[in-house]
């Protein structure tokens, strides 16, 4: 009969610690990821005065 000591850890021990630390790392790197985009795009100049438009819309004053 083998005594397990406190200071020994199995193999599913150490599975289940790397994948509760991946998964910890991967919530923070993505919410760390949403805020940063999220402030990044309400800091930016409007949409609209970024889009070229249609090369059909130049010639609409001139039909006028």
């Amino acid at each position: 009969m083998q005594i397990h000591n406190s200071t020994q850890t199995s193999t599913l021990e150490r599975l289940l610690g790397i994948s509760l630390a991946a998964f910890s790392m991967f919530v923070v790197g993505y919410t760390a990821s949403r805020v940063l985009l999220i402030q990044s795009t309400s800091q930016n100049t409007p949409i609209e005065s970024t889009v070229t438009p249609h090369q059909a819309s130049m010639w609409t004053d001139l039909g006028q």
